[in-house]
């Protein structure tokens, strides 16, 4: 099973300019001059990178495999959660995580899952 499965999907926003037909002849000759306005995409791309914050990714994609029981199992605690089956492996992992080392491998070893 992949975590791109477990990813929701982003639809992005595209905006558009209305101008009219007037307006983009003439922004037309004004690019023949080398000043366009209207159409012209490096203003909107430096306006854009000025607002946009740095991108960030707190996530990374992983593959691994699960047995068939497994995957029921996450499906079944995600249903009955409503959570996002990628979230539901966070919180295992960091429950774990927080545990002592000790603790950690003595839950990691005595377990019967292959």
């Amino acid at each position: 099973m992949s975590l791109t499965d477990l990813k929701k999907s982003k639809k992005t926003a595209v905006k558009k300019k209305n101008f009219t037909v007037d307006e983009f002849i003439s922004d037309a000759e004004n690019y023949a001059k080398g000043r366009p306005g209207l159409v012209s995409g490096e203003q909107d791309l430096t306006r854009e990178q000025d607002v946009a914050p740095p991108a960030s990714k707190p996530f990374r994609h992983a593959t691994f495999t699960l047995s068939e029981e497994a995957i029921e199992q996450l499906q079944t605690l995600a249903r009955e959660s409503k959570l996002a089956k990628s979230h539901i492996i966070r919180i295992l992992i960091a429950d774990l995580g927080s545990k002592e080392q000790q603790e950690q491998l003595k839950m990691l070893l005595s377990s019967d899952i292959n």
